[in-house]
Protein backbone atom coordinates (compact mmCIF):
# COMPACT_ATOMS: atom_id res chain seq x y z
CA UNK A 1 0.00 0.00 0.00
CA UNK A 2 2.95 2.42 0.42
CA UNK A 3 4.35 1.77 -2.77
CA UNK A 4 1.19 2.65 -4.50
CA UNK A 5 0.95 5.76 -2.70
CA UNK A 6 4.85 6.59 -3.47
CA UNK A 7 4.09 5.90 -7.03
CA UNK A 8 1.08 8.21 -6.56
CA UNK A 9 2.61 10.77 -5.04
CA UNK A 10 5.32 10.58 -7.45
CA UNK A 11 3.62 10.99 -10.43
CA UNK A 12 1.88 13.83 -9.10
CA UNK A 13 4.88 15.52 -8.02
CA UNK A 14 6.49 14.87 -12.05
CA UNK A 15 3.34 15.59 -13.95
CA UNK A 16 3.04 19.15 -11.81
CA UNK A 17 6.56 20.61 -12.69
CA UNK A 18 7.24 22.85 -15.61
CA UNK A 19 9.88 23.72 -17.14
CA UNK A 20 10.09 27.58 -17.51
CA UNK A 21 11.84 29.02 -20.38
CA UNK A 22 12.30 32.06 -22.62
CA UNK A 23 13.00 31.75 -26.14
CA UNK A 24 16.17 32.25 -28.07
CA UNK A 25 17.61 34.66 -30.31
CA UNK A 26 15.95 34.16 -34.53
CA UNK A 27 17.57 32.66 -36.35
CA UNK A 28 18.20 34.03 -39.99
CA UNK A 29 15.21 34.79 -42.32
CA UNK A 30 14.63 31.95 -45.07
CA UNK A 31 14.28 32.71 -48.62
CA UNK A 32 11.59 34.47 -50.40
CA UNK A 33 8.64 32.52 -51.54
CA UNK A 34 6.63 32.40 -55.04
CA UNK A 35 3.85 35.42 -54.78
CA UNK A 36 0.55 34.48 -53.80
CA UNK A 37 -2.63 36.11 -55.41
CA UNK A 38 -3.98 37.98 -53.58
CA UNK A 39 -7.61 37.74 -54.19
CA UNK A 40 -8.65 41.10 -55.51
CA UNK A 41 -9.53 39.63 -59.01
CA UNK A 42 -11.77 37.12 -57.15
CA UNK A 43 -15.79 37.67 -57.27
CA UNK A 44 -18.98 36.84 -55.22
CA UNK A 45 -22.11 36.53 -56.27
CA UNK A 46 -25.04 34.93 -54.62
CA UNK A 47 -28.68 34.06 -56.24
CA UNK A 48 -31.72 32.81 -55.23
CA UNK A 49 -34.40 30.39 -56.98
CA UNK A 50 -37.45 30.09 -56.25
CA UNK A 51 -39.21 26.32 -57.34
CA UNK A 52 -43.57 26.26 -57.15
CA UNK A 53 -44.67 22.55 -56.16
CA UNK A 54 -46.16 22.49 -59.84
CA UNK A 55 -42.65 22.82 -61.14
CA UNK A 56 -41.33 19.56 -60.14
CA UNK A 57 -40.79 16.83 -62.97
CA UNK A 58 -40.36 12.82 -62.83
CA UNK A 59 -37.23 11.07 -64.20
CA UNK A 60 -36.95 7.17 -64.56
CA UNK A 61 -40.23 5.07 -63.83
CA UNK A 62 -42.15 5.74 -60.01
CA UNK A 63 -41.28 2.99 -57.33
CA UNK A 64 -38.27 1.87 -58.99
CA UNK A 65 -34.60 2.45 -58.69
CA UNK A 66 -33.12 5.91 -59.96
CA UNK A 67 -36.48 7.47 -59.78
CA UNK A 68 -36.51 11.38 -58.52
CA UNK A 69 -38.05 14.40 -58.95
CA UNK A 70 -36.17 17.53 -60.39
CA UNK A 71 -36.65 21.08 -61.33
CA UNK A 72 -33.95 22.32 -64.13
CA UNK A 73 -33.32 26.80 -63.87
CA UNK A 74 -31.90 28.27 -66.65
CA UNK A 75 -28.98 30.39 -64.77
CA UNK A 76 -26.78 31.67 -67.53
CA UNK A 77 -23.79 33.10 -65.03
CA UNK A 78 -23.03 29.75 -64.65
CA UNK A 79 -20.60 29.07 -67.56
CA UNK A 80 -17.79 26.03 -67.66
CA UNK A 81 -15.06 29.01 -66.39
CA UNK A 82 -17.13 29.05 -62.77
CA UNK A 83 -17.52 24.88 -62.78
CA UNK A 84 -14.11 23.94 -63.80
CA UNK A 85 -12.33 26.98 -62.22
CA UNK A 86 -14.38 28.70 -59.68
CA UNK A 87 -16.47 26.98 -56.70
CA UNK A 88 -20.46 26.87 -56.70
CA UNK A 89 -22.06 26.20 -53.27
CA UNK A 90 -26.12 25.43 -53.12
CA UNK A 91 -28.16 25.68 -50.36
CA UNK A 92 -32.05 25.05 -49.79
CA UNK A 93 -33.55 27.27 -47.32
CA UNK A 94 -35.90 25.49 -44.69
CA UNK A 95 -37.60 27.53 -42.11
CA UNK A 96 -34.84 30.44 -42.43
CA UNK A 97 -31.96 28.13 -42.67
CA UNK A 98 -29.87 27.35 -44.99
CA UNK A 99 -28.96 24.00 -46.04
CA UNK A 100 -25.98 23.17 -47.60
CA UNK A 101 -26.81 20.84 -50.47
CA UNK A 102 -26.49 17.77 -50.90
CA UNK A 103 -28.79 17.54 -48.11
CA UNK A 104 -29.79 14.11 -46.15
CA UNK A 105 -32.66 14.16 -43.89
CA UNK A 106 -35.36 11.35 -42.53
CA UNK A 107 -38.65 11.86 -44.10
CA UNK A 108 -42.31 10.36 -42.94
CA UNK A 109 -44.36 9.10 -45.97
CA UNK A 110 -46.44 6.08 -45.04
CA UNK A 111 -43.09 5.14 -42.83
CA UNK A 112 -39.63 6.57 -42.28
CA UNK A 113 -37.62 7.27 -45.63
CA UNK A 114 -34.31 9.52 -46.48
CA UNK A 115 -34.69 12.46 -48.94
CA UNK A 116 -31.46 13.34 -50.57
CA UNK A 117 -31.57 17.14 -52.25
CA UNK A 118 -29.24 17.38 -54.32
CA UNK A 119 -28.11 19.54 -57.32
CA UNK A 120 -26.64 19.40 -61.07
CA UNK A 121 -24.46 21.71 -62.51
CA UNK A 122 -24.22 22.46 -66.42
CA UNK A 123 -23.26 25.45 -68.38
CA UNK A 124 -26.30 27.62 -68.50
CA UNK A 125 -28.71 25.87 -66.16
CA UNK A 126 -28.81 24.00 -62.69
CA UNK A 127 -31.11 21.47 -61.35
CA UNK A 128 -32.55 20.99 -58.54
CA UNK A 129 -32.98 16.94 -57.56
CA UNK A 130 -35.01 15.70 -54.87
CA UNK A 131 -34.46 11.29 -54.23
CA UNK A 132 -36.50 9.48 -51.71
CA UNK A 133 -34.96 5.79 -50.34
CA UNK A 134 -38.17 4.18 -51.69
CA UNK A 135 -38.36 5.36 -55.22
CA UNK A 136 -41.22 7.46 -54.41
CA UNK A 137 -41.57 10.56 -54.24
CA UNK A 138 -44.39 12.34 -54.59
CA UNK A 139 -45.75 14.51 -57.48
CA UNK A 140 -45.03 17.54 -55.30
CA UNK A 141 -42.13 16.59 -52.87
CA UNK A 142 -42.57 20.15 -51.11
CA UNK A 143 -46.38 21.41 -49.61
CA UNK A 144 -44.67 25.04 -50.40
CA UNK A 145 -42.25 26.85 -52.49
CA UNK A 146 -39.10 25.92 -51.75
CA UNK A 147 -36.76 28.22 -51.86
CA UNK A 148 -32.83 27.45 -52.77
CA UNK A 149 -29.27 29.61 -52.88
CA UNK A 150 -26.93 29.42 -55.39
CA UNK A 151 -23.21 31.01 -54.45
CA UNK A 152 -20.83 31.21 -56.94
CA UNK A 153 -16.85 32.01 -56.30
CA UNK A 154 -15.14 33.07 -59.63
CA UNK A 155 -12.33 34.88 -61.30
CA UNK A 156 -12.96 38.18 -63.22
Amino acid sequence: MKRVIFVIAASIALCSCIKESTPGPAGPRGPQGVPGRDGSGTQISTYYFNVYPQEWKPSGTYGTDGYYRYVDVVFNDLTNAVIYGGAVLVYAIFDGYDNQLPYVFPYYDNGYITRVIRYDLQQGKIGFIVEDSDFCVPDSPFSGVVQFKVVIISDI
